[in-house]
């Protein structure tokens, strides 16, 4: 029974060998700890550049996204530069049209001595389809009464038929129920006649006589006669000619000069010459 246990102890010879080779190599072989480190950086070398690589992209990433926000944030500012400088374009626009306008006023009172001019602005409009009429923010605590007459710089739109204390009603010259004296601006003829609103639209010049020439696209201003209009305001021109030979007159219809549907920078003339040297 001994005899087999000491069997079955027993190393077998190629352990021993082995166990011998590594102690002759630990013993024998310089710098051991060298050899072992180089061992195991060759090992670990391709796990390490692996990480290495991974931290890069993960630093590279955080950078350009670092980048990307301020991106965003420099393009944000360009918008609101943007917006601003568009804002200030449109007002600069509004101020160039304000003083076109203006300069043309200018020329308007030089040609037909037109009176003070009272800036109005558009408030409402008639609701009703059959009334061409609007609204404006002037009344009679600014000087407007009724009968006075309002223009743009292209020429008359109208005249005050009700002034209250703070707005005025307008009656436009194309309502039905307008009418005022006009003179065809040519230097073939001077002629006359009364300028009325279309339910159609538009304006039509009558009582003009067969025997005066009349030309589509000639200019039609306000006449002296009936004194509601002071002269010389622009009306509109001539886009057709009427004529039947069994009639004594003519007809005219008129594009007006102010377009109704867009009216803006409107004035209020508040004092004509002839009404204030009247009063003197």
């Amino acid at each position: 029974m001994h005899a087999a246990t000491r069997s079955r102890r027993r190393m077998p010879r190629w352990a021993v060998l082995l166990v011998l080779g590594l102690v002759a190599a630990l013993v024998f072989v310089r710098e051991p700890a060298r050899r072992v480190e180089s061992i195991g950086t060759q090992l670990l070398e391709p796990v390490q550049f692996g990480v290495s690589g991974l931290v890069d992209q993960v630093e590279d990433l955080a950078t350009v996204l670092q980048k990307l926000g301020e991106l965003a944030r420099q393009n944000d500012q360009y918008r609101e530069e943007v917006d601003r400088l568009q804002a200030e374009v449109v007002r600069l626009q509004e101020l160039e049209l304000e003083n076109r306008d203006l300069r043309n006023l200018l020329g308007l009172r030089e040609r037909s001595a037109a009176g003070d001019l009272l800036p109005a602005r558009l408030i409402a409009r008639d609701p009703s389809p059959y009334v061409r009429a609007i609204t404006i923010d002037r009344g009679t605590e600014d000087g407007v009464h009724d009968g006075m007459t309002l223009i743009t710089w292209r020429g008359v739109v109208g005249r005050v038929a009700r002034a209250g204390p703070t707005s005025s009603k307008v009656l436009l010259i194309t309502d039905a129920n307008s009418s005022i004296s006009g003179r065809i601006q040519s230097s073939d003829s001077r002629v006359t006649g009364i300028i009325r609103g279309r339910v159609e639209g538009g304006l039509l010049m009558q009582h003009i006589p067969q025997d005066e020439t009349l030309k589509t696209g000639e200019t039609v201003i306000t006449s002296e006669l009936g004194g509601l209009v002071p002269e010389g305001l622009v009306v509109g021109q001539i886009v057709q000619v009427r004529r039947k030979d069994v009639e004594v007159f003519q007809e005219a219809l008129i594009e007006p000069a102010s377009d109704m549907k867009r009216l803006e920078r409107l004035y209020v003339l508040v004092a004509p010459p002839l009404v204030r040297d009247g009063a003197r």
